[in-house]
């Protein structure tokens, strides 16, 4: 697969779960709201943080679809999740578990299709190789 070809799919399905996470973020927000009657009704507001993990979801989304290898891929991921939780379960260990499985596995989903994609296509040029252009004729003697 051409490089650039590459980069452009994992793009795509990359931005596809950055706005997917967007609009599950907002029907989560809107059932906690209905449950519980907003985010501050119990002395805990989450503030700028909730968009600085926003930022840094888009950024490691961005990073994960430019990176060639998969273990590059898996480890930004790995620290995406780690920061998160580092910094969000002291005071909002309910938060920080919506954020590290629906950011994590957003860009985990993202990163494991882009993965067999690609796989599928080198195995399909693989076999386009290998194989006879045209029919074995066999001879009846």
């Amino acid at each position: 697969m051409n490089t650039y070809v590459r980069v452009a799919m994992c793009l795509v399905f990359h931005v596809a779960g950055c706005v997917a996470y967007t609009f599950l973020n907002d029907a989560v927000v809107d059932a906690y709201k209905a449950f519980n009657g907003g985010f501050t009704t119990r002395g805990v507001g989450i503030g700028i943080a909730h968009y600085t993990f926003i930022y840094i979801f888009f950024g490691v989304n961005v990073l994960a679809a430019v990176l060639p290898g998969l273990w590059a891929k898996l480890g930004l991921l790995a620290l995406m999740v780690a920061w998160i939780l580092f910094m969000m379960v002291p005071h909002n260990p309910l938060r920080a578990l919506f954020y590290t499985v629906a950011q994590g596995g957003v860009t985990l989903l993202a990163i494991l299709l882009t993965q067999v994609i690609e796989l599928r296509w080198q195995n399909r040029l693989l076999t386009r190789r290998t194989l006879p252009a045209g029919p074995v004729q066999e001879g009846v003697a």
